[in-house]
């Protein structure tokens, strides 16, 4: 019977030292150098009894458990696996719970101390990539009530597009493992105003606001020769649809994303007067 629980024993030993060393591989960087084999030797005294009336042999049994070598596998460097990246849904819960707060003014406590700062030194794992206008009313850390290292922004006027903005969206999908896209306009928007007033061909000022503008005219097109809306808001919100089919309209990555990675983009508005973000449904 001493026998049959040192052997389970060891066993569970055994199993034990398994489930570390498979654990440990799968929290292996892919850069990590491959490590050699290891050896781990269990020596335990094992009796023998044959019979009441011999005298017990005492042997040693060794139970040698070998962890193979990681196999470590060169991956492309633009190529990165993001397994705890949060659904799409679970970050549009995130944002929406968020301004809900930030209307009501019950803003959080938590994500944005010293501990927080450190804590965010190793890398970060944004929930959600959010296209905004640059206006001053409209910062989406403040409006959704998010902290340190849990949106990754991109503000331009009008949430125009260029190389550099589409750049750094393709960045956070690559590299960072972001699935959720929000490209969020807002009523009154300077740029959506500008490039309202411009659709027969006005001068927007320079050459850089008639590039400005004339990226948000096909956005708004239908519009021309209308009475605009209260506070642009119809303007506003086609100008963020819009931006949200560019972005697959204009890379490839976002594009490839969308479609085989579960990424999804959602246009959403925010409202000056009361502070509420109104997401529009698929």
């Amino acid at each position: 019977m001493k026998n049959y629980y040192l052997l389970m024993s060891i066993a569970i030993m055994q199993l034990s030292c398994s489930h570390i060393v498979s654990s440990e591989h799968r929290q292996a960087k892919t850069t990590a150098p491959a490590q050699p084999a290891t050896e781990l030797v269990i020596s335990t005294p094992l009796t023998h009894v044959s019979s009441q009336t011999e005298t017990p042999k005492i042997d040693t049994l060794q139970i040698k458990i070998v962890s193979a070598p990681a196999t470590v596998q060169q991956k492309d460097q633009h190529q990165h696996d993001h397994d705890d990246s949060v659904a799409p849904e679970v970050g549009l819960r995130y944002l929406r719970n968020g301004n809900i707060r930030f209307v009501k003014g019950y803003l959080r406590n938590d994500g944005a101390s010293t501990k927080d700062i450190k804590r965010l030194v190793a890398g970060q794992h944004p929930h959600t990539i959010v296209v905004s206008c640059s206006d001053s009313r409209v910062p989406p850390e403040i409006i959704f009530d998010e902290k340190l290292g849990e949106i990754f922004v991109i503000r331009t006027a009008g949430e125009t597009l260029d190389p550099t903005s589409l750049g750094s969206i393709e960045y956070a999908l690559e590299h960072l493992g972001t699935k959720n896209i929000v490209v969020l306009g807002h009523t009154n928007c300077g740029a959506v105003k500008a490039a309202y007033s411009t659709l027969n061909g006005q001068d927007a000022g320079s050459d850089n606001l008639n590039k400005l503008v004339q990226d948000i005219h096909p956005r708004i097109q239908q519009f021309k020769d209308k009475t605009p809306s209260h506070d642009y808001y119809d303007e506003g919100l086609a100008n963020a649809s819009g931006v949200a089919a560019d972005l697959v309209k204009r890379s490839h990555i976002i594009a490839e994303k969308v479609e085989k990675s579960g990424v999804k983009i959602t246009p959403a508005i925010y409202d000056l007067d009361s502070g509420k973000v109104t997401f529009k449904s698929p």
